[in-house]
Parts: structure tokens; C-alpha cells; sequence
């Protein structure tokens, strides 16, 4: 979906490529307009200088041409002992971690958001630990506003998937677009919480909201940001802003209001996911920000029910209710009361632009989707074209050199992938041999769960 990207339906065949059509990408895009870089943020606990198997993840991306950032993780803590007034009299462990990068918390001594009485001194980092899928590492994505060598910066959850440009968003947000039809088109939520938007002005931030984690869906009710899927346009200013709220430490637990009192209680709330409403909606300057919610269907598509079900957690809507034990009940997660407008279990793929699987199931699962639910065509139709574009990224490094997009075009070519050694092509191929209905999984499972994935082979090494 890069610009000078040619989909290889239209790349000649090679003996070294097992060039099936039915395999690849159905509803991809055919190149945008827009160049990409492709960066992966790491703690020093996962960098790719790491030996140990907490530095494979970020040293197979560094291998494919990403580049590794190494930033500091952000993790709130509380000096010790209570009664200092500076870090200067904090112990040498919690000056050690701030120099690293941690952040020294500075709550305040009197108001709502104040340490409560008998409340443990480190007990929001403690809590932050393992909060929400990934506890306070979630923290490292706010280094996203930091990447200011580029005008606006994406950040999407790994188990996300591209299906189409974004060329018409990105446009928008940097008032590039050239009529205003461009940004009516926009598919834009219109929900109790989607504030007015001003396109005659660039957009610093476009968002998805995750009505999925509201405990009791009502329209005033608090609502996260999705946080597998955020686009901004970077700033050290907005960067420093959230790690003075990290400072502040203004998170109520005991009862569970959240950051400044007010964003909390739902899933993700300390981290990611409620820190993200609370800077925009209440501690940014007013006016300064223009953001943007998107239709959630559209984009980071998650294949959610709108509706709520008798099932305590979110569930699509059952084909058969007795059969799976649960029925949807007539309660909207957003708090409107007609919300078949965010049907996203039943949208198609070919209309939808970034996927996200999180109801549907990981890929390298060989998740067999939602079955016995209406979401299942949705699911299996998204997974389906994540296997194809794994064939697709596999037959582009299968490709004799020659035969490669055009070097002019392609100003990363001097990074590119390739499988070269015969034995790792050789393996390429028998890892597209799995059984499972191939029509599906495209011959990269050999049965459904974690162990039936095929894994994919690393290419030989960068070109020199």
C-alpha cells in the first residue's frame, strides 16, 4: 500500500515463485501515494542488543528493514520514602530508574486525586504492572508523538493489518486534500462522544474509540481509545505533556474513576487507552488540537457486535442462541438506542481499510474465526487475506532481484529482503503445504489452534 508498490498479480511469474492469483491479497491496494517507514519501539528490556530470546522480536523486524527505535518505557513511579520532597533525597534505586527513563511521580498531597489514606505509596504502578493486554509497556506507544522526522506517524498494534491506502485520511489530516469532497467521503463516527471536526484546519490526531470495554453503556458513560490503532501528527511538546501527567499520577482507584477522576473504568483505562481521552479532552489547551474518531468499522475494523449480550463478556451475535448460550440483548454499547449503523461483525472486507484481530482471532493461531455467529464470514474473509499477504510478501522475496520493482521507484531498495539460499526457498515451499481448507488459511495451517501454524521462514539477509 506504499507508493511504487506493484501488487504481484502484475509482476511477471518466475521459476522460483509458485505464482497462484487465487492466493494473494482479494481487497488490496495497488500503491498509494504516500512513502512509508516502518519502525518498531523497544525498551531496553527487548532490544535487538539482547541476546536472549527478549530480543528476537525487534531483531527479526531490524533483519526486514525496520528500523529500531530505543526509547525510555515511561513507567510512573512514586519516590521512596513518602515524606521526601525531592528526588534528591529518593533512594538510589528510584533516582537509578528515572535516569533510565521511568518517570517520578509528583501526585498531588491534597484533592480527589490525591493518595488516599493507607493507600500503598507504589500502588498505581502496581496496578499498571499487568493492566489491560500488556500492562505498563502500553506506555511505550506514546513515544509515537516523538517521531517528528515525519509529518504524521501510525501507530498499529502488530496482530493490525493494512488492506488499503489511507491516502484520503492522510490528506485530510495535513489539509492536502483538494475539495471538499474528500473529506465529507471520510468515513467519520457520528457517536455521543465524536466531537465536531474543522477541515479547514490539519488534523493533529485520528482515532478509533473501544465501546467494546464500557462496563455499563450509557451516553455519558467514559470511553477509551482503541489503542491498537492511532495517527497523529508528532510532537515533543504534546510528548512532554503526557509525561507530566504520568508525573501527577492523577489516576483514582479506590473508588476506580480513572485519570483526572473521570476517564476510567473500562478495560485499559491506566495505560494506552485512557490516558489518550484524558490528555485531549481535558489537559491539552482548549482549541489546540483538532481530532478526528473514525468509523471503527471502517477503520481498525475488530468484526465487534454494537449490541451487548447475556454472555459477561462481548460476544458477535449468535446463528443460534440455545446452541451457544447466549443471546444479544437490545442494549447499544455507545448508550444510543438504534446502533445498526456500527454493525462491524457484518461488514465485508472489501470495505473496510485496516483490520485489527482481536474478536476474529491471531492469524499465527489459525483462529477458525467466530463460528457459529454472524461474524464468522467477516472473520474468515479478514484472516483469509492476512494469509494472502503473507504469499504476497513471500513471492515478492521469492523474485529474482531483476525482477523486483523498479529500483528507481523504490528509493528502500537498497534495504530490500530476499530469500536467495536454495534450502530456505526449498522451505518456503513446504511451509505452503498445509491441509487446512487452503481456500482459507492459504496452505500455512495444519490444523486450527496455536500449534497447526506453519511459521514463516526470515529472509537470508538484507541486500548489500
Amino acid at each position: 500500500n506504499s507508493h511504487g508498490w506493484i501488487p504481484m498479480q502484475s509482476q511477471s511469474s518466475s521459476s522460483s515463485v509458485d505464482f497462484d492469483p487465487s492466493m494473494l491479497p482479494r481487497y488490496g491496494g495497488t500503491g498509494g501515494r504516500y512513502r512509508y517507514k516502518a519502525y518498531v519501539i523497544v525498551d531496553s528490556s527487548a532490544s535487538p542488543t539482547i541476546k536472549s530470546e527478549e530480543g528476537d522480536c525487534a531483531r527479526f523486524m531490524q533483519s526486514i528493514g525496520w528500523t529500531v527505535l530505543h526509547r525510555p518505557p515511561l513507567v510512573p513511579l512514586f519516590p521512596v520514602p513518602s515524606d521526601v520532597s525531592s528526588t534528591a533525597d529518593s533512594s538510589a534505586t528510584f533516582d537509578e530508574l528515572v535516569k533510565a527513563g521511568y518517570v517520578g511521580v509528583q501526585r498531588p498531597k491534597t484533592g480527589d486525586t490525591a493518595r488516599q489514606p493507607g493507600e500503598h505509596l507504589n500502588k498505581l504502578p502496581m496496578f499498571l504492572y499487568d493492566e489491560g493486554c500488556c500492562g505498563d509497556t502500553e506506555l511505550l506507544k506514546l513515544h509515537i508523538y516523538g517521531i517528528v522526522g515525519h509529518e504524521l506517524a501510525v501507530h498499529l498494534d502488530f496482530d493490525s493489518l493494512i488492506l488499503r491506502p489511507m491516502d484520503d485520511l492522510f490528506d485530510v489530516m495535513l489539509g492536502k486534500q483538494n475539495d471538499d469532497k474528500v473529506a465529507s467521503s471520510l468515513a467519520i463516527a457520528k457517536l455521543p462522544h465524536s466531537k465536531p471536526v474543522d477541515f479547514s484546519r490539519p488534523i493533529d490526531a485520528a482515532f478509533t474509540r473501544d465501546y467494546n470495554s464500557v462496563k455499563h453503556p450509557e451516553a455519558n458513560s467514559p470511553v477509551g481509545y482503541q489503542g491498537g490503532f492511532l495517527i497523529v501528527r508528532p510532537s515533543l511538546a504534546v510528548l512532554e505533556r503526557y509525561r507530566k501527567i504520568l508525573q501527577r499520577g492523577e489516576f483514582t482507584l479506590n473508588p476506580r474513576k480513572g485519570w483526572g477522576n473521570k476517564h476510567g473504568n473500562f478495560y485499559g483505562d491506566a495505560t494506552f487507552q485512557g490516558i489518550l481521552p484524558y490528555y485531549y479532552e481535558d489537559i491539552a489547551p482548549p482549541g489546540e488540537h483538532n481530532e478526528l474518531e473514525l468509523d471503527r468499522c471502517i477503520y481498525n475494523q475488530m468484526a465487534d457486535n454494537p449490541r451487548k449480550s447475556t454472555h459477561r463478556f462481548p460476544r458477535a451475535t449468535p446463528l443460534n442462541p440455545n446452541i451457544m448460550g447466549y443471546e444479544d440483548t437490545n442494549i447499544c454499547r455507545d448508550g444510543r438506542k438504534d446502533c445498526s449503523d456500527t454493525d462491524c461483525q457484518r461488514m465485508h472486507p472489501k470495505d473496510s481499510i485496516t483490520a485489527h484481530f482481536t474478536f476474529c482471532g491471531k492469524p499465527w493461531h489459525c483462529s477458525p474465526g467466530l463460528p457459529g455467529t454472524v461474524a464468522l464470514e467477516t472473520c474468515i474473509g479478514l484472516l483469509s487475506e492476512w494469509y494472502g499477504v503473507r504469499r504476497e510478501l513471500e513471492d515478492w522475496w521469492l523474485l529474482p532481484r531483476k525482477e523486483t520493482i523498479d529500483e528507481s521507484i523504490d528509493v528502500s531498495f537498497s534495504q530490500r529482503s530476499f530469500y536467495r539460499d536454495e534450502q530456505t526457498i526449498s522451505r518456503v515451499h513446504i511451509k505452503r503445504q498445509g491441509p487446512l481448507q487452503p481456500d482459507v488459511y492459504k496452505g500455512y495451517c495444519d490444523a486450527k489452534g496455536n500449534s497447526g501454524y506453519l511459521n514463516m521462514m526470515g529472509p537470508d539477509g538484507l541486500k548489500k
